[in-house]
């Protein structure tokens, strides 16, 4: 069974099981005000995005607070691609990346 998704945007706007289309249409609305995207999947596990001056900064998390990890990202292109890999399920979806564990 495929867990159901939900959008969530900066500006508190929720969309439940977004299409790729969608998807891609939130990540490349980022600015310096539209700051972050989340993916969820379940609570406490998820895909987001936030804008840093020089880089996207990607996290991912599949539990508690132990297990969020985080890496760079330098282009949109880039987010759209992982945002969409990770809600169709691709199990390579975080395999581009080196990621590090987040200190909350």
């Amino acid at each position: 069974m495929t867990a159901s998704l939900t959008l969530i945007a900066a500006d508190g706007s929720e969309t439940a099981d977004p299409e790729p289309a969608q998807i891609a249409a939130a990540v490349r609305a980022l600015t310096i005000d539209n700051w972050f995207v989340i993916l969820e999947r379940f609570e406490d596990t998820f895909l987001q995005v936030a804008v840093k001056a020089d880089h996207f900064a990607l996290e991912r998390r599949a539990g508690g607070d132990e297990t969020q990890e985080g890496t760079s990202v330098g282009t949109l292109d880039e987010v759209v691609t992982t945002f969409q890999a990770y809600a169709r399920q691709d199990p390579a979806w975080a395999s581009p990346f080196t990621w590090a564990r987040v200190k909350l």
